[in-house]
């Protein structure tokens, strides 16, 4: 499987209209031959910013999502007058507590990504009856946030699941990832994600197509 990690942050004013492209995209994003899931959830830590992240059987399928026209044209908006900034990885799952049905763990991109300093995400989803707050989350989980390889951590709270609530957190290497092991505890989900791409709006060396990067202040023709 292929996890698509998406963090975004629209322009303050373009809020609800990142929301309403995202929505316009849903029925056909459903429709795409191996596409699993997708969820959106709001920073705790950053206000403005959101996650978006989506499950793929593998990685054609998200190409085939990527070759939609209106998801091309959407994405040309979002970067022309909706986002403020983002940062886009692209991985694959190496782990996963709670797999859907039928998909399996094979491990087909061994490669991992060269620009961005967090070779591993980790991804934990904790549902809404554990009664958790945000603040406490990192240390529920035991997230060692002090450990010299974890490059960064978010706390993010679902936008449309109130209540549910997501840590992400990067990491320097697969044996860091991998010892980070949450206690287990009745609806969480746990995934390790290999990051095979990392690029961002002003640094696409990564991306799978070439464009010129965008230029703070300035307006660019570039795809997401």
């Amino acid at each position: 499987m292929f996890s698509v990690i998406f963090e975004v942050h629209p322009k303050q004013e373009k809020f609800d209209l990142y929301l309403e492209l995202a929505k316009g995209l849903r029925p056909i994003l459903e429709e795409i031959d191996g596409f699993i899931d997708n969820e959106r959830f709001e920073s705790t830590r950053r206000p403005g910013w959101i996650l978006s992240h989506s499950t793929w059987r593998d990685e054609k399928s998200v190409v085939r999502w990527r070759t939609v026209g209106k998801h091309h044209d959407t994405q040309q908006r979002g970067r022309d007058e909706v986002f403020q900034d983002y940062h886009l990885r692209v991985g694959e799952i190496v782990a996963d507590t709670a797999p859907p049905a039928g998909a399996a763990i094979v491990e087909q991109r061994l490669d991992e990504t060269e620009i961005g300093r967090a070779k591993f995400m980790t991804l934990t989803e904790v549902p809404p009856a554990s009664g958790m707050t945000a603040a406490a989350l990192p240390d529920w989980l035991s997230l060692d946030r002090h450990r010299a390889n974890v490059v960064d951590y978010d706390v993010f709270a679902s936008i449309y699941n109130a209540g549910k609530l997501a840590l992400l957190a990067s990491w320097r290497d697969r044996p860091s990832a991998e010892k980070f092991s949450p206690p287990a505890s009745a609806g969480l989900r746990h995934r390790v994600v290999r990051v095979v791409r990392d690029y961002g709006m002003f640094d696409r060396r990564e991306s799978p197509q070439y464009y010129p990067d965008i230029q703070t202040g300035t307006a660019s023709r570039a795809n997401s």
